[in-house]
């Protein structure tokens, strides 16, 4: 039974390890333990067996996960969020926080190195994830030639593009853009579409997560400010172009390479 932090950038970054415990031990059963608000993240997984979401706090679980009675815990949150459950449960438990941070090592590494004792190795590929399914009624049918999508979402703190630099980007890929995110995004959203004149779908607000993610599975490209929506776009197989305050490649460059994608 996987306990999973309520982070999506790093449930995402755990799907080689899922992938690796299903394919690598035989007769593995896979549960997965996070938020029901992060559900849609490994929903689709074909590699879990079984998603058991917590809708306040992984305590109210106790008594169904006894009714289980998992082999062991994998936790990789690693700290305070499930430590009562794995106290009242008494189940045997591989934490992340046990394992210590190398020089030069990256969180992947971390993971298969928790795993170790199952002796799963990692495959070197990509992550999962399956998006919900795109439905063309969602945006005006001029973006059906092909859209970039901008994510204004961001669930890091991330730094973001200054405001007349995002605009004079999207002035120059000179392509039809849906722009998603939360809802206090939108109306910069809105002024990107005024500002820039080009034609920009601001969709702030409008879309939980899961919609988002089948958008940016629909679009030819992601351009991001967040790494966990780098991450999706990657995950989907999507080309994803991280920007910050300053992109390293400047405006025309950051423009060329968007346009490509619409060859």
């Amino acid at each position: 039974m996987i306990l999973f932090p309520e982070n999506p950038g790093e449930i995402l970054l755990a799907t080689p390890l899922i992938r690796g415990l299903k394919t690598q031990v035989t007769d593995s059963y896979i549960y997965a333990v996070l938020p029901a608000s992060l559900f849609w993240i490994l929903q689709g997984n074909p590699h879990v067996d079984e998603i058991i979401s917590y809708s306040d706090r992984p305590d109210e679980m106790i008594g169904g996960v006894r009714d289980l009675m998992p082999d062991y815990f994998i936790d990789l949150e690693g700290k305070k969020l499930y430590r009562h459950l794995k106290r009242k449960t008494k189940i045997f438990d591989f934490c992340i926080g046990r394992v210590p941070k190398s020089n030069g090592g990256n969180q992947r590494e971390r993971l298969f190195r928790l795993a170790e004792v199952f002796e799963v190795k990692d495959d070197q590929g990509g992550l999962d994830f399956a998006p919900a399914g795109f439905n063309p009624d969602w945006l005006p049918e001029k973006f059906m030639g092909g859209f970039a999508a901008l994510a204004l979402e961001v669930q890091e703190n991330e730094p973001m593009m200054e405001e007349d630099r995002l605009i004079g980007l999207v002035s120059l890929v000179e392509k039809p853009t849906v722009v998603i995110g939360a809802a206090n995004t939108r109306k910069l959203a809105e002024r990107i579409g005024q500002r820039t004149g080009c034609t920009v779908f601001p969709a702030c607000g409008d879309f939980n997560e899961s919609e988002m993610a089948a958008i940016i599975s629909a679009s030819r490209v992601l351009v991001s400010y967040d790494t966990y929506w780098s991450l999706i776009g990657t995950a989907i197989g999507k080309p994803v172009l991280k920007i910050g305050i300053q992109d390293p490649a400047g405006l025309p460059e950051a423009a060329t390479w968007i346009r490509k994608w619409f060859s």
